[in-house]
């Protein structure tokens, strides 16, 4: 299990998302925007991050950049996008590490996604504590 912050301001896309994620087993925390999921993650325990592109007061680029400069974290991310310009934030994503994917959604995709992300943390962890 792990924990998994889901930063969301669509009401609908953030219940759908955290039942499935609870459905495999995670503990999901929530926040409405940038700033709050920015809270959160300061406060600790985040496991993994699924956020959206287009979110008020600090949008999922901004949060995905902040993560991974000034908070200087390596967690996963899995950033949602209806946004027509996908492929050029992919790009910039992933140089952060962070993954993109298109809305509409699939939820089992997501959650596989979501899965393998996770082992590969887990397994890069265990490398680390080997060496």
């Amino acid at each position: 299990m792990a924990t998994i912050l889901v930063a969301e301001d669509d009401a609908h896309v953030m219940r759908l998302m955290s039942m499935w994620l609870a459905r495999n087993g995670h503990q999901v925390l929530e926040a409405t925007d940038g700033l709050q999921a920015k809270d959160v993650i300061a406060a600790g325990g985040v496991d993994f991050l699924v956020t959206d592109i287009n979110m008020p007061h600090c949008n999922g680029i901004e949060l995905a950049q902040w993560l991974r400069g000034e908070f200087k974290s390596d967690i996963p991310v899995v950033m949602l996008s209806a946004r027509c310009d996908q492929a050029q934030i992919g790009e910039q994503m992933h140089q952060l590490k962070v993954t993109v994917h298109p809305k509409p959604f699939s939820p089992s995709r997501l959650s596989n996604e979501i899965e393998q992300r996770l082992e590969e943390s887990r397994n890069a962890v265990e490398a680390r504590n080997v060496e």
